[in-house]
């Protein structure tokens, strides 16, 4: 199975979603199993679980997009000391909360959703083009169907 590790360097994430760990970590487990793909015994995903204003450094840093977004996903698949090392995540708590709110759907919900995304970048979905995207949106469909 796959373990999961979390930089919260955002306080608000703690009061605004309390139950972060257990929504994520149900999404990351059904994602890889809706997907069928055969992770080590010791694999690992990194959550850095962050604000706006740093989610925007990193956006700017590694994509040239100086705005914020909501998730961003960094590919690793790469094998250190025995651990296969998945990849990092950093999801912004103010994305989350702003764009659950303005799609009047339940916060944990669009948690898991963006989750599901960016776990899906790391086992190598994108979208870029319309078949890419249509590939990956029925993944997330199907898992977030999954998981109510």
């Amino acid at each position: 199975m796959v373990s999961l590790s979390y930089n919260v360097d955002e306080k608000k994430w703690q009061k605004s979603f309390p139950l972060f760990k257990k929504y994520i970590s149900k999404s990351v487990i059904e994602t890889i199993k809706t997907v069928k793909i055969n992770l080590s015994e010791n694999s690992e995903i990194n959550f850095l679980l962050t604000s706006d204003k740093k989610i925007q450094k990193l956006n700017s840093k590694y994509r040239n997009k100086n705005l914020p977004t909501n998730v961003l996903s960094f590919p690793m698949m790469k094998k250190v000391n025995g651990v296969m090392l998945i990849g990092d995540i950093a999801i912004s708590n103010e994305k989350i909360l702003k764009e659950s709110k303005n799609l009047k759907t339940n916060k944990y919900s669009y948690l898991s959703k963006i989750t599901i995304h960016g776990v899906l970048h790391l086992l190598g979905f994108d979208h870029q083009t319309e078949k890419e995207f249509q590939i990956m949106n029925q993944y997330e469909k199907k898992i977030l169907k999954r998981l109510q």
